[in-house]
């Protein structure tokens, strides 16, 4: 319930509980009367330390038919689920018995979202779901789904969240999702490299990375110092904002005068040219070696990845290889070595019947206690100070990046905006553009982009 609704609510309060006109409010004589004779009955009886009617009984948790059941979407794995239903959602519901939880796994296809959308159309939206981050302002666009900084016990909440997270909720100047769980790419390197060039600690920066490499050349003649998987954003986004480049303004209104400035040309001809002399594979063009391989061939220094690289190399063919690879956290350069934000968000949908109890049960998904027991199933928690007993080696590095990772523009327009800012930068490495024309004219598209709100 809104701030609004709950000043709605204390008048209509007010309203049915204030006393009738024309009742009249002076019959003391007769009340007193009652008052005292029931005080003398009371004085007369007999008196005894012992109950007479034993001790109180424990309350009866609600029938079923007396519990609000939301319905609650998301696309966790198939381990994640069992998680959540087995020991999370036990718990809530100790903590809440008048709610109960039904949750619905939804496979996470290209379809998804339209199809979530078109349910909602219908008027068979969930009340809540888990939805990945970059939906949140295009649905929050639409108007279906609720502003949660508008509720009670927002407030508190949004200073707990990690570095940037809370930001992939925005829409305007309102936010109407929380993040429930969080991934980032850091920089991982292969040590049995970097030790042949000298190195007994991860490089700290891009100019000794660079610099490993060259007095490696003479040795491994194809070694480049960085695989970046693709130009979309997610691949190359972490190297533009850590070379100095700024996609947007901080409103996420205008591309012309921030992505064409002198500061983000720079970090774009910076790409532009370690690609020309190695320094970045060509895999960023051509997807071919794969960044994974390349690494642990030993074809590359650095590759930047998310921490699902350890949980599917772990067990399989690369296991043994892995023990070369150190996670660390983003190299740094003309900024601090800054990533990318992905993960996903607990939202609410506008007309559900259910609001309060589904902020209930939002509320309870950011505490400690339900995002440690998820992040055995190797989602990041969110929240400050939460670190899993016994967990991985590379669990610290990975939460420590999120205080140094941004998101992709929280607009609705992202997924077009995205496309866009990849093909100027393939356009920029393949010399089909030279590069100040493809980034003025890119700056024009997104800015048409941005307006549409």
């Amino acid at each position: 319930m809104t701030r609004k609704n709950d000043a709605i609510a204390g008048l209509r309060w007010q309203r049915k509980h204030r006393r009738p006109r024309g009742v009249r409010t002076s019959g003391f004589p007769v009340i007193a009367a009652l008052l005292l004779m029931a005080a003398l009955l009371t004085a007369c009886a007999p008196r005894s330390l012992v109950p007479d009617n034993g001790p109180p009984e424990a309350a009866e948790p609600p029938s079923e038919a007396a519990r609000t059941t939301l319905e609650f979407w998301h696309t966790y794995s198939e381990l994640e689920e069992r998680v959540f239903r087995e020991e999370v959602l036990p718990l809530f519901e100790q903590d809440h018995p008048e709610i109960r939880i039904q949750d619905v796994r939804k496979d996470y296809t290209e379809q998804l979202k339209t199809n979530i959308m078109a349910s909602a159309a219908d008027g068979q939206q969930p009340d809540v779901m888990r939805m990945d981050i970059i939906w949140v302002p295009e649905f929050a666009k639409q108007g279906l789904l609720t502003e949660l900084s508008e509720l009670e016990g927002f407030d508190t909440l949004q200073t707990q969240f990690i570095g940037s997270l809370l930001e992939t909720n925005r829409y305007g100047e309102g936010y109407y999702g929380l993040p429930v769980n969080a991934n980032t790419k850091a920089a991982i390197f292969n040590m049995r490299l970097l030790r042949e060039a000298g190195l007994s600690e991860p490089p700290s920066t891009f100019g000794q990375l660079i610099a490993a490499q060259e007095q490696l050349n003479s040795s491994y003649p194809g070694l480049s110092s960085v695989g970046i998987c693709c130009a979309a954003s997610w691949g190359t986004l972490p190297y533009f904002w850590t070379f100095g480049g700024q996609l947007t303004d901080e409103g996420y209104t205008r591309a012309s005068g921030y992505l064409d400035s002198s500061q983000s040309l720079a970090a774009i001809a910076k790409l532009q040219d370690w690609v020309t002399r190695g320094i970045i594979s060509r895999s960023i063009l051509t997807g071919d070696p794969g960044t994974w391989d390349g690494l642990l061939k030993g074809d590359l220094l650095m590759i930047d990845e998310a921490h699902w690289f350890y949980s599917a190399n772990r067990d399989g063919e690369h296991a043994e290889v892995l023990s070369d690879m150190q996670v660390a956290p983003f190299p740094d350069d003309v900024r601090p070595g800054t990533s990318i934000i992905g993960g996903e968000n607990l939202v609410l949908f506008s007309n559900t019947r259910y609001s309060e109890a589904a902020w209930t049960f939002i509320r309870w998904m950011m505490q400690p206690q339900p995002q440690l027991l998820m992040a055995r199933t190797g989602l990041i928690p969110t929240i400050r100070d939460v670190q899993p007993a016994g967990g991985e080696a590379w669990f610290t590095p990975y939460s420590a990046q999120l205080d140094h990772a941004l998101p992709r523009p929280p607009v609705p327009a992202w997924t077009q905006i995205d496309d866009e800012f990849a093909r100027m930068i393939e356009r920029i490495l393949t010399g089909e553009q030279p590069l100040e024309e493809a980034v003025r004219d890119s700056a024009a598209r997104i800015d048409e982009l941005l307006s549409q709100g």
